[in-house]
């Protein structure tokens, strides 16, 4: 009893208390129908348990939910022995289904990866229709703190042309999470200008402003610039960013014999970080492996700065390398990179 005690807390739903676990609701046949109604969207989590993928996916699930969750949007899972009924009508044939419900009625079903982030982002797709108003300046901290990019509009009226373009832009990007506010005392608690988009990040300075060009192509190319660390780490998901884009980029290769390069590289950002895209490789790591194997370096001439253009798929190399050489050769090779020339070793 005690277990069961400390494993659940209650929320209140409609009248009827609905037992929660891990910030996932716990539906029976005699709150199901009301969690449906109460939530204009509910994920609900098909399980058995007995099942072995079932257990796998509990702890992704309940992770999802707690970044998804909100006024609007729960996570819920049903046993399925225990209520078969429910689950005949639904027509959950395997374990576990995950089917996501929309002002009480099925919408579909899940069909994508068991991870947490695709999830995730399935989710916000699903169930984001743009920016939603803060209710609370808590919810606006709460937000600010998020461990994903998020963004938030503060200003005066809705009516106004800034709010316009900005809305428009969060219902074209809803994998972003968005919020907006017209409270003045709320911009004043949070520090920022009005009329401004805030965007919230969890790395670099955490958080940085638009206030003077609100156009949706401006937001959009702002967005892009800080969707990723000024110093990434090169992996599966910057090299999709890298080599499927167009921006230059400036990659440090190294190993951890020869990581000394990095502090030069650390004190070059400062200049060259608004200029260029940049990146370490480390050579210890299959993805560093793979690049350098690109570029043709080998690993005795490392570390190595090999300045980028994924257009041309060209690209210069730099072995001395300093913070004034750093800053030299980006420079000269954005200057030249209308028309570049690739330097072999």
């Amino acid at each position: 009893m005690q277990y069961l005690l400390t494993l659940l807390f209650f929320s209140l739903v409609l009248g009827q208390q609905v037992p929660e676990e891990n910030g996932v609701l716990i539906l029976n046949d005699q709150n199901f129908e009301y969690v449906l109604k109460k939530y204009e969207f509910v994920l609900v989590d098909f399980y058995a348990h007995w099942c072995g993928h079932c257990h796998h996916l509990a702890p992704v699930f309940a992770s999802a939910a707690r970044q998804v969750r909100n006024q609007n949007v729960q996570f819920a899972k049903i046993n399925c022995p225990q209520y078969e009924h429910l689950c005949r009508r639904f027509q959950v044939n395997g374990f576990p289904t995950l089917k996501l419900f929309g002002d009480g009625q099925l919408m579909m079903e899940y069909q994508g990866d068991r991870t947490e982030k695709a999830i995730v982002d399935w989710m916000r797709k699903k169930t984001n229709k743009g920016s939603v108003e803060a209710k609370s300046l808590d919810q606006l901290k709460k937000i600010s703190e998020s461990p994903n990019l998020v963004m938030v509009f503060f200003g005066e009226q809705k009516e106004s042309y800034e709010f316009m373009q900005y809305f428009q832009f969060s219902q074209k990007n809803k994998h972003i999470p968005a919020m907006h506010t017209f409270n003045q005392n709320y911009a004043n608690e949070m520090r920022v200008q009005v009329p401004s988009i805030v965007i919230y990040k969890p790395y670099d300075e955490r958080k940085a402003s638009i206030t003077d060009n609100f156009e949706i192509s401006y937001i959009e190319q702002f967005i892009k610039k800080h969707s990723y660390p000024v110093l990434m780490n090169f992996d599966i998901q910057t090299a999709k960013r890298i080599f499927k884009g167009d921006q230059p980029t400036l990659f440090l290769l190294q190993n951890s014999y020869t990581n000394q390069a990095e502090k030069q590289l650390r004190l070059a950002l400062s200049k060259i970080k608004d200029q260029i895209l940049i990146c370490i490789a480390n050579t210890d790591n299959k993805y560093g492996v793979r690049l350098m194997q690109y570029f043709g370096i080998q690993n005795d001439y490392l570390p190595q700065i090999v300045a980028f253009n994924p257009i041309s798929e060209s690209f210069n190399l730099l072995s001395e390398i300093t913070k004034d050489g750093i800053i030299n050769f980006t420079q000269s090779f954005l200057g030249l990179h209308q028309n570049p020339q690739k330097q072999d070793l």
